[in-house]
């Protein structure tokens, strides 16, 4: 069977997104599924197009046996409304353009946000006479509103009607929690065709044991996307709340508030902060194992009660406990698998606490980090994931198939 991934975000670039595709192509190839990516120049999160790429009409590679094709892309840095909306509907366009490039598919799989890919998928998939899956690993514009990132009831409107158009053309529906697939199993054009494709890590890129030296001060890692939806002012305000004696804190990340969060470190003088910036995706195994424990954190909105972020896994995979500052299914799913320790979200006061909790107390650490390697060992294992997605692929590719006999 021929599956071809639509995806904005691939490798080489870093991001949960961007490793999670890739494994899923490189888990599918395996399994003798003929996997095809299409997708832009690399350019996330900096908008510099990394070397040796540079952007041209189109470009087709080898990645880990996986063909890539990439087509032209407006690199934009991720920070500045208009810009990232450029830089989505650009390489959208292109997509279509250069969609004979990629070759025949048996199903069209579809990463959204951005949502002008969703849109850009229904006709490249038609052209195709192949079925789309979207991916929905963030619903778009409901997150975007949430933030006030945008406010223009104008444009607020027409995102939502892409949105439904998108979803009413979509064989099938996929997103990584339950709670996403209750909302949008409220919406008509997504109704009963909504699924649950739980996130997955790969346990086996991180080695449990001890950290390389139990000694204070406890060693906090925070790997991830430093972005408006996850309020780092706050971790940052914590580890200044909690002092250098007992908790050190490493941020490895880029974002759009990645600027903002180091001038005030720097004006501060926070000496127990360490802004690492981004880092290899090969390289987090590396911190974890220097860690006493993680940080996961999303801002106190109703929306991101629904999330469960990639992050979270890697640090219970790396047999470390997390510290997670949230609402709803990360917040219930740490407590109910003992894998760490659950605060209010925005709230240093209750960050410091559990930093000082963890701090004096060896015992504690290694209890929920054995808990949270069990969980990513047996719940949320990269194989499993790409048994259901192999399964969800051949089913819809199927009944269109039938559909056209």
């Amino acid at each position: 069977m021929r599956a071809l991934f639509l995806t904005h975000y691939f490798p080489p670039e870093v991001g949960a997104p961007q490793t999670r595709i890739a494994a899923l192509a490189r888990g599918l190839s395996a399994r003798g599924m003929d996997v095809t990516v299409h997708t832009g120049f690399p350019n996330y999160p900096t908008g510099t197009i990394l070397a040796p790429y540079r952007n041209r009409p189109l470009l087709r590679e080898l990645q880990a046996g996986t063909l890539v094709v990439r087509s032209a892309v407006y690199a934009s840095p991720n920070a500045g409304f208009g810009r990232r909306l450029m830089n989505h509907a650009s390489f959208a366009g292109s997509s279509l353009v250069t969609a004979a490039a990629t070759g025949p598919a048996d199903v069209v799989v579809a990463e959204t946000p951005p949502l002008f890919l969703a849109a850009a998928a229904v006709p490249y998939a038609a052209a195709k006479r192949a079925p789309v899956v979207l991916n929905v690993a963030d619903l778009w514009p409901d997150s975007a509103v949430a933030l006030e990132a945008l406010r223009n009831p104008g444009l607020i409107k027409a995102a939502r009607a892409l949105e439904e158009w998108s979803y009413r053309h979509a064989a099938a529906i996929t997103v990584p929690t339950a709670g996403m697939v209750r909302r949008l199993n409220e919406r008509e054009p997504a109704k009963g065709k909504t699924l649950h494709m739980p996130p997955a890590v790969d346990a086996d890129r991180f080695t449990p044991g001890p950290p390389e030296a139990e000694s204070p001060p406890l060693r906090v890692l925070y790997a991830g996307t430093v972005g408006l939806a996850h309020g780092l002012d706050a971790l940052v305000s914590a580890a200044r709340l909690a002092g250098p004696g007992v908790v050190h804190l490493t941020i490895a990340g880029e974002g759009a508030e990645a600027a903002a969060l180091a001038r005030r470190v720097s004006k501060e003088r926070i000496d127990n902060v360490d802004l690492l910036g981004m880092v290899p995706a090969d390289a987090v195994p590396a911190l974890y194992r220097q860690a006493h424990a993680g940080v996961v954190l999303l801002r106190d909105r109703g929306l991101f009660a629904d999330a469960l972020p990639t992050k979270l896994l890697e640090c219970m995979a790396a047999a470390r406990p997390v510290v997670v500052s949230a609402r709803g299914e990360a917040w219930s799913l740490v407590r109910e698998l003992g894998a760490g320790l659950a605060v209010a979200p925005e709230d240093p006061g209750a960050l410091a606490a559990a930093f000082t909790e963890l701090a004096g107390d060896v015992a504690l650490r290694a209890a929920l980090g054995s808990a949270g390697r069990s969980a990513a060992l047996h719940r949320f294992s990269r194989d499993a994931s790409v048994d259901r997605w192999a399964a969800l692929l051949e089913r819809v590719a199927d009944q269109r198939a039938r559909g056209y006999a």
